[in-house]
């Protein structure tokens, strides 16, 4: 997405070249008993993957593609803002409004793929308020559970930031959520925990979770 007040640098983002138009494949997301299941894609964990990519113009398939991932992600017990429980027009919502998003500008999409298949996912967000137009939020980052443990997280998480750079921010932040780990995979990265929300992620009843708000500049 361009928001109001980004502006991009003419120079190119050498890690994440743009994606190209191709008719990508699935597999499919159900709903079983009230919950997300997986007819799981036929990933290989060794296997070849293309990517990062930006995505400049979304194909008609991305939003069935991006709710299928984070299906993937969140029955496999990952923190992608979904629970197991939740149906799956929740996921194609999110995944339609993020894509609306890329579409006009108002959201930066970063993709890696196999096969024509999408394994993981990055998305950046400036902010338009005049007094915020300096910051970005990083919203979502996903890589499919079979690929995790590659550094593709790592890869994708680069790539935001040099978006970032191109696009004139300075500051970024996150939040994510306790239970995984995924605070010690920032910091690693450069992000400081700046805070903590006890409670504020209901997982299922009886699993609440931390909420953790982390910054880091460009």
């Amino acid at each position: 997405m361009l928001p109001v007040g980004a502006r991009e640098r003419k120079a190119a983002v050498p890690q994440c070249p743009r994606e190209h138009v191709t008719k990508p494949s699935f597999g499919s997301l159900i709903e079983f008993k009230g919950a997300l299941s997986i007819v799981a894609d036929d990933i290989d964990p060794a296997g070849f993957v293309t990517g990062p990519h930006r995505v400049d113009t979304p194909h008609p398939d991305l939003a069935q593609a991006l709710a299928d991932l984070w299906g993937r992600v969140t029955v496999a017990g990952g923190a992608v803002g979904f629970s197991p429980t939740d149906p799956v027009d929740r996921l194609r919502e999110a995944a339609t409004a993020l894509v609306e998003d890329v579409r006009h500008r108002r959201a930066h999409l970063i993709t890696l793929g196999q096969q024509h298949v999408l394994v993981g996912m990055a998305a950046l967000r400036a902010r338009q308020l005049p007094v915020r137009q300096h910051t970005g939020e990083l919203v979502w980052l996903a890589v499919d559970p079979q690929l995790q443990g590659k550094g593709w997280g790592k890869q994708l998480h680069d790539a935001v930031v040099a978006q970032a750079q191109a696009l004139g921010l300075e500051k970024l932040d996150l939040v994510t959520r306790s239970g995984h780990g995924l605070e010690r995979f920032y910091t690693n990265l450069g992000w400081v925990e700046r805070g903590r929300w006890p409670g504020a992620v209901r997982v299922a009843p009886g699993d609440d979770r931390d909420e953790i708000w982390l910054t880091r500049d460009v």
